[in-house]
């Protein structure tokens, strides 16, 4: 599967249980153009709140069976530290708004 369809689908899971109003963004290797064919994929998603954890469950549930050799990580980044959050952020690319 090429880089930009798993974003693509990773996007369409995260959007199947969140509303609009959360960003998602693509954060790492990814998103400063260094990742290489086993980089894994590192997705973030920002609200005004921290997302409910049974749906990022879910979100990671289905990520998890998307056909592909690349590992993917789906986080909340409102559930995560400020500097963790600030640190991803400075080089993110916004996906969806």
């Amino acid at each position: 599967m090429e880089k930009d369809a798993i974003i693509d689908e990773v996007v369409a899971i995260i959007r199947r249980h969140l509303p609009e109003k959360y960003k998602i963004y693509v954060f790492g290797s990814w998103a400063k153009g260094n990742a290489l064919e086993t980089s894994d994929l590192d997705m973030g998603i920002l609200g005004d709140a921290a997302v409910d954890i049974g749906i990022m469950d879910r979100i990671v549930k289905e990520t998890d069976i998307i056909p592909t050799l690349r590992s993917i990580d789906v986080v909340d980044l409102q559930a995560k530290s400020d500097d963790f959050r600030k640190g991803v952020l400075e080089y993110a690319k916004l996906i969806k708004n």
